[in-house]
């Protein structure tokens, strides 16, 4: 999900930071070109690659300042605590409830993203987060502050995971998280297999606002998890690429029924902008297709939060074993989650 900050919001951040950082001095970040892992400058550093390139940031799990309530929960399932989150600036999805009741439950506080300020008073030791048109706009300012770590939108859930984990010191603790989700994902397609439903098309779409609809990709998590659980994605409106910008394609009310696959999954919650069921339209006959309605912040999701939920709903719709996740669920998930990666 992005974090979108207006010109005006950037321009107050950025005055209110220039006139604070006269009181306080701020840690540099090293930033180049792209490239692998490697051992920092100093001791407990390290130098990672992240989206903006290699920086050395602290291995420390203290006085971390997550950017978004994503980010904060990757660090929970690793066992890292932040100091302080960005509020989710997106309503009415069950995932982004999810992360907030658990975020509280640790007594973190959630404040207002994109100010500038806040992370400056904080005087966190590391600015970890994920790349949105915020961090873009910020990534500088925050670098005066302290070291800041943003993970890739196009690296994969394990990758950024891991990424996590050597910044914080939890690398062993990453790794079990990554491998509890390769056994749920094993014995899910089992029981897919069993059911004789291996090899079918699947395809994942939403409304987009009125009379606009999105056809989601393959490159987000829940691209990767359905071609790990044996499925296809349809070739429509690029269903079945990777390279496409933020995941997905618009597709104009006339063109709807393209988007029917034997099996549908409908994204439902903020990227809705108020818009009616898809699937009380008329022009999106699924006739006897298999059918789910699920959390559009899971599904367009990008951490191993995101994968537990999709799997969970996977089954739920697919094997009748359980119901697709809501907060509730969701917070149970996770806490299986964080069991896995002690």
């Amino acid at each position: 999900m992005l974090y979108t900050v207006t010109g005006r919001r950037a321009a107050r951040a950025t005055a209110a930071f220039a006139v604070a950082v006269l009181f306080l001095t701020a840690c540099g970040s090293g930033s180049g070109g792209g490239g692998g892992d490697s051992t920092g400058g100093g001791p407990g550093e390290v130098t990672l690659a992240g989206a903006y390139g290699r920086t050395t940031v602290p291995v420390t799990d203290e006085k971390v300042w997550a950017l978004d309530p994503r980010t904060a929960t990757e660090l929970l399932a690793i066992g890292v605590t932040p100091t302080h989150v960005g509020r989710s600036t997106h309503k009415g999805d069950a995932a982004f409830q999810a992360q907030e009741r658990l975020l509280a439950d640790e007594g973190i506080e959630l404040v207002e993203p994109d100010k500038v300020e806040l992370v400056l008073e904080a005087r966190p030791s590391v600015i970890i987060g994920e790349q949105s048109l915020s961090s873009d706009e910020l990534a500088e300012e925050l670098k005066k502050i302290a070291p800041v770590l943003i993970t890739r939108a196009t690296a994969s859930w394990e990758e950024n995971l891991r990424l996590l984990g050597r910044a914080t010191g939890r690398g062993e603790r990453a790794g079990s998280v990554i491998e509890h989700l390769d056994r749920e994902t094993t014995a899910t397609r089992r029981d897919i297999e069993k059911a004789g439903l291996a090899g079918e098309t699947v395809s994942l779409m939403s409304a987009c606002g009125e009379g606009n609809f999105c056809a989601y990709g393959s490159g987000r998590t829940a691209g990767p998890v359905l071609t790990d659980l044996g499925f296809k994605r349809p070739s429509a409106h690029g269903q079945d690429r990777t390279g496409l910008s933020y995941g997905y394609t618009s597709v104009s009310e006339e063109k709807l029924g393209e988007l029917v696959a034997p099996i549908v999954f409908v994204l439902s919650g903020s990227v809705q902008y108020g818009a009616p069921d898809p699937l009380d339209n008329p022009l999106f006959e699924v006739g006897d297709a298999r059918t789910g309605v699920v959390d559009f912040a899971a599904w367009y999701g990008s951490g191993s939060f995101d994968v537990s939920w999709v799997l969970n709903d996977i089954r739920a719709v697919l094997l009748d074993d359980g119901t697709v996740t809501d907060q509730v669920s969701g917070v149970e998930l996770f806490e299986e989650l964080r069991k896995a990666g002690a």
